[in-house]
């Protein structure tokens, strides 16, 4: 037998060993396998779950018995072990199971960089994000000694949580010693290729040709010149030019063709000949990767880095006003602060890859977490350059969830001119979806397949739909509505909705929507402290400013390590920071920030420092404002600017404060399109929560908050059906509004007033006919005691009279009793005859019952009569028929004749004799008639 065909059995017989011990269900140490993942030419990569640590697991396994490749396993594992980094996988564990070594590694949901790609051009931004993160995983490898020497798209994942790993350092290659010291220092001191040295010379020889064709540098193709680091930045190049043009420098050429890249003399194609519109500065970076000498290529991976970070969405400084702060303050981060927004790269990733294959999704987490920021600075720039056409549009529900919508299909629907037919028009669209809901998603996937773009509808402040819309009807339309927008994961609509998670409870009030709603959430925490630094030091250096000292910058971030809603607060801070900055040494001062009070001291001391500025008079209003933006959960309520202009007469008055508190940052007015008008909210939530003084205003006003809101309702209702009276409260109502007024000292709309002074007008009403009902009932009283007087003299005079008429009774009662004697014995006589009456009517009817009797037995003899005169009837039919059927048949049979006549005869002896009963019981009937009167009925029947 040949020595290829022992290897060949002795490889069968090894996968089949692989096999019956890689069974599901099967162990390797305290690893339960639970399906196969995938396989390659070195092994197979199984899907297990850590029995002891309770998390999944992958165990790639070596699937042959040659000890060279075992031996390159076990150097894959131990490399990749010593390269620690959040873009490299994980390496839990290396061992051998019946004599074939494992790595258990990390368990990671994605798909490769190849898929994602799918040979499109992307557009510059999104490519840098994407290889940023292999360049940094090739900075920590090459800082170990580890050259990858077979990247490539499909060793490069892209996870569902969106960062980025690269995956098989199998043929790394550790420096030798060959190589000039200088090279060696710059990618690693000697002694982080000990121990590995010895092991790899025999396996990785110089001038391997090891790698991926399309991947591998000059060097890699045996031209004589040693591999180093440098081969990774090559692949590097490459995998930007085929995502940066949509092709690979040498197309059409494939396999060996691709010989021509060892030819040092050839340049390779420049990437701005074949995609011209990519940044000159980055395709030069391309360019560089891909120089053919690889001493002209960068120095090193981090080199290649700190190129690349440049071109970075928000590395490069945006185009600010003078005096413009780089930070947003307590308001939301907009779709053109995309630059300015930090810390939320990974999530916002992650919800990119997740968005794709979810029509609905929810961003959930706490108030503060910058909810609104992710989806408008993070979300929506990063789909807009991911290379597909997308727009975007942005709607709040507050008190008219459906107006809301409305506002955005309207122009869509409308083209008249006229504001009047405008409103009619909003108000009849909105009607129409609430009785069509599936009009929405109608009308915005015609716009998007016409306009061939993909719409993103993002619902800001969800929460609101609970909090601003007291009709459950209304919220089961609105979310009917947007149920209808995303119905479909291939069509060209999403819509990302962002809600408080401690209101993620009340969503289920519409089923259908929680159930599509429950397989698209995506949870969002709070920024942890690395994301809150960049969100605090890197806008400063965009705008070319820095921080005095490093300690300044962890003294704000630890203020804020237990704060909740960090990101708004850190951000105010920072801005009010900003506005006291050192302009001459360009600084961010620590002395600044002790003056402003800190992180903690900052928005108080804001706001405080805004009411303290304001007239005396002002600040019972000021009060009033602060607090009707306030719901009574303590969250933001969205009050029109006509419903504030109701907390005072004098509406300039409260139109200027409003005014002055916006350019205080404390509130923000947002004008409505459409038929919405313009609305006052708080900035921000943290407001609420860490200024003291508006804690001490509801606090003090808690009690009175819940009946505030019913009085604000109960007016607005009474006002709009035309001042009702019916509409007035009666009642307890009525004692606790009396009660609230004397102990509230705030001001109230006019609405609220009036219908204040009507409660109490329709209550004194009521108090002064209870108070003439008394009045009527004393003197009814006092009528019924001289009635009561005049009666009693009448009843002594009754009384006298009713003794002598007692007397006068009294003799006629004698002669009564007497006379009833006498009609008790006449009634005893009458009784007697009565009965002595009875006893003969008895007897009579007794007799006649009998003669009854007796007349109910003649009648059923004479039915018995009846029924034999049929019978003799029937037999003389019976036997003229027997005598017609005899004279047929004498001539066939005389015994027939015979029998007929004998059959004739005897119905003739029964004749007579049947005639001859009923001449005896003829005679018996006579005999008993004149015994008495004969029944009507049988002498009917006699005659007949």
């Amino acid at each position: 037998m040949s020595s290829s065909a022992v290897n060949l059995q002795s490889a069968a017989r090894g996968a089949q060993d692989t096999q019956e011990v890689l069974a599901p269900s099967s162990r390797i140490h305290q690893y339960e396998l639970i399906r196969q993942l995938g396989s390659g030419g070195m092994g197979t990569v199984y899907l297990a779950r850590d029995t002891r640590l309770g998390r999944r697991v992958a165990i790639k396994l070596l699937q042959t018995q040659s000890p060279s490749f075992t031996q390159r396993f076990i150097l894959e594992a131990r490399a990749t072990a010593r390269c620690s980094h959040e873009n490299i996988v994980i390496i839990y564990e290396v061992g051998e199971v019946h004599g074939k070594p494992f790595m258990v590694l990390e368990y990671l949901q994605g798909q490769p960089l190849q898929k994602v790609v799918g040979g499109q051009r992307l557009p510059p931004a999104r490519v840098v994000e994407l290889m940023v993160p292999v360049v940094r995983a090739l900075v920590c490898a090459h800082g170990e000694g580890i050259v990858h020497r077979d990247l490539k798209p499909d060793n490069i994942l892209v996870t569902d949580a969106g960062s980025i790993k690269v995956l098989d350092f199998g043929i790394a290659k550790v420096l030798q010693g060959d190589e000039s010291s200088s090279e060696r220092s710059r990618v690693a001191p000697a002694s982080a290729a000990e121990g590995l040295s010895a092991e790899l010379s025999h396996l990785t020889q110089n001038g391997a040709l090891v790698g991926t064709l399309p991947y591998m540098s000059p060097e890699q193709w045996g031209n004589g010149v040693t591999v180093d680091h440098r081969t990774d930045l090559w692949a590097v190049g490459i995998i930007l030019f085929r995502m940066l043009a949509g092709r690979h420098p040498l197309e059409p050429l494939r396999g060996p063709q691709l010989a021509v890249t060892a030819f040092l003399d050839e340049p390779m194609p420049r990437l701005r000949d074949v995609a011209p519109d990519v940044p000159v500065a980055l395709a030069d970076v391309v360019d560089r990767c891909l120089l053919k000498r690889k001493e002209e290529r960068f120095h090193d991976a981090t080199e290649l880095l700190r190129a690349l970070e440049a071109f970075l969405p928000g590395r490069y400084a945006p185009e600010l006003r003078i005096d413009e702060s780089p930070y947003a303050g307590l308001s939301s981060f907009q779709e053109a602060d995309a630059d300015l927004f930090f810390g939320r790269s990974r999530e916002i990733a992650a919800l990119v890859s997740r968005i794709r294959d979810r029509p609905l999704m929810a961003v959930v987490g706490p108030s503060g977490a910058g909810k609104s920021s992710f989806v408008r600075a993070g979300l929506v720039p990063a789909l807009k350059r991911s290379g597909e056409p997308w727009d975007a549009v942005v709607i709040r529900p507050g008190r008219d969830p459906l107006g809301a919508l409305a506002n955005i299909v309207a122009p869509l629907l409308n083209s008249s001119d006229s504001l009047a037919q405008d409103l009619k028009e909003h108000h009849t669209l909105v009607e129409r979806m609430r009785a069509e809901p599936g009009i929405v998603g109608t009308v915005l996937r015609g716009r998007a397949r016409r306009d061939r773009r993909r719409l993103l509808v993002f619902v800001d402040q969800f929460e609101e739909l609970y909090t601003q819309v007291a009709n459950p009807q209304e919220r089961l339309a609105f979310t009917a509505c947007l149920s209808g927008i995303a119905d479909d994961a291939t069509a060209p609509m999403r819509v990302v909705v962002s809600i408080r998670s401690d209101f993620l409870d009340r969503v289920p009030e519409d089923e259908r929507f929680m159930a599509e709603l429950g397989q698209g959430l995506f949870f969002l925490s709070s920024l942890g402290s690395d994301g809150l630094r960049d969100a605090l030091v890197r806008p400063a250096e965009m705008a070319g400013y820095r921080f005095e000292s490093p300690h300044m910058v962890d003294s704000m971030l630890q203020h804020l390590e237990a704060t909740q809603g960090a990101l708004p607060l850190l951000q105010f801070a920072a801005t009010q920071l900003w506005e006291q900055r050192d302009t001459a040494r360009r600084l961010l001062t620590q002395q600044r920030y002790d003056e402003m009070g800190g992180i903690a001291g900052a928005l108080a001391s804001h706001a405080d420092s805004v009411l303290a500025r304001l007239p005396s008079e002002s600040r019972t209003l000021v009060r009033a404002l602060f607090l009707r933006l306030v719901t009574p959960e303590r969250t933001r309520a969205i009050v029109s600017l006509e419903e504030l202009q109701e907390l005072s007469r004098d509406t300039g008055q409260i139109l200027a404060l409003a005014d002055q508190l916006v350019q205080a940052r404390l509130l923000v007015v947002q004008t409505g399109s459409g038929a919405a008008g313009a609305t006052v909210e708080l900035v921000h939530e943290s407001l609420i929560h860490q200024w003291p003084t508006l804690h001490r205003w509801l606090d003090e006003t808690q009690d009175d908050s819940a009946f505030l809101d019913q009085l604000r309702n109960a007016a607005r209702q009474w006002h709009t059906k035309g001042r009702d009276s019916g509409l007035l409260w009666r009642g307890e109502m009525v004692e606790e509004a009396q009660r609230f007024q004397r102990r509230y000292v705030g001001e109230l709309p006019q609405v609220q007033l009036d219908f204040l002074k009507a409660v109490a007008s329709q209550a004194a009403r009521s108090t002064r006919w209870r108070r003439m009902l008394v009045i009527g009932a004393m003197v009814f009283l006092s009528l019924l005691v001289a009635a009561s007087a005049v009666a009693l003299v009448n009843i002594r005079e009754s009384k006298q009279e009713a003794e002598h008429q007692a007397r006068e009774a009294r003799k006629a009662e004698v002669a009564a009793q007497r006379s009833l004697a006498e009609a008790k014995a006449e009634a005893l006589a009458r009784q007697k005859a009565q009965e002595e009456e009875q006893a003969a009517q008895k007897k009579v009817q007794e007799e006649q019952q009998k003669k009854l009797e007796l007349f109910q037995q003649l009648r059923e003899a004479n039915a018995d009569y009846e029924r034999a005169n049929d019978g003799l009837t029937r037999a003389v039919r019976q036997a003229r028929l027997s005598e017609r059927k005899a004279k047929r048949a004498k001539k066939a049979s005389d015994e027939s004749e015979r029998r007929a006549r004998e059959d004739r005869e005897r119905a003739l002896r029964a004749v007579e004799s049947l005639q001859e009963k009923l001449r005896q019981e003829k005679e018996r009937q006579e005999r008993t008639i004149e015994m008495g009167p004969v029944p009507s009925l049988y002498l009917d029947k006699e005659a007949k």
